[in-house]
């Protein structure tokens, strides 16, 4: 189950820096919210929307570090990744951002409800 939930992560990383929202919309619960480093909580559409627009665009992602913890009838994984983006517009940049996902198995496929996302 671990290595599932660490592919899910990395699937997530990859589609995000593809800009592949296709993607991204098998792997996100249809309630999924984006909380982002400014606390900002995002739905789901509006987010996806953004990175279609290219108002969130994500170039790269090196992973450092994953951590998968059981929690209730899902997990929690907490992964640190060096992400470079640009976001509204900004200069493209890399930033060390911690991950903390609620996953659930839902409908017989893993998928992302919350992702909370900080620097580290």
């Amino acid at each position: 189950m671990k290595n599932e939930l660490i592919t899910l992560y990395r699937n997530y990383n990859l589609a995000m820096a593809a800009d592949n929202v296709d993607q991204l919309d098998q792997l996100l619960a249809p309630q999924f919210t984006l909380t982002h480093m400014t606390g900002y909580v995002q739905p789901r559409a509006e987010w996806l929307g953004e990175i279609k627009t290219g108002q969130m665009a994500y170039f790269d992602s090196q992973e450092d570090q994953i951590e998968v913890v059981k929690v209730g009838d899902g997990w929690r994984l907490t992964g640190q990744s060096r992400v470079t983006a640009s976001i509204h517009g900004s200069a493209r940049h890399a930033w060390p951002l911690r991950t903390v996902m609620s996953i659930q198995r839902l409908a017989g496929r893993l998928q992302i409800m919350t992702a909370i996302v900080t620097t580290y």
